[in-house]
């Protein structure tokens, strides 16, 4: 089972599926594998990723019961969703920037 935690909550016994965010905010060379030590748990947390997406089937599971754990369709659908709002008022933003901009000419 995937699960999106906070590196906080990320412990030695984990398997890491995926680094949220870009490959260079990580000082792996791979993405996929179990955290095997304190020290890549602490590479990890020092690193600029915030997130990561767990396969609790693959290493240990977060103690957080699975209802609280974030759906990955679910996350990413969210995502979409904020990407698609934040595009739309970008461009109200442009058009409101435009009229205002015609009235001051006329």
């Amino acid at each position: 089972m995937l699960k999106r935690i906070p590196t906080a909550d990320l412990r030695v016994g984990m398997y890491v599926d995926e680094f949220c965010g870009s490959w260079m905010d990580h000082p792996f060379w791979r993405a996929r594998f179990v955290v095997k030590t304190t020290a890549e748990l602490a590479q990890i947390r020092d690193s600029d990723v915030r997130e990561v997406w767990i396969d609790a089937s693959k290493g240990l599971d977060t103690e957080r019961p699975a209802a609280a754990a974030t759906d990955r369709r679910a996350a990413d659908t969210l995502v979409d969703l904020i990407e698609d709002h934040q595009r739309r008022r970008s461009v109200v933003a442009s058009r409101q920037g435009r009229l205002q901009g015609q009235g001051e000419t006329g």
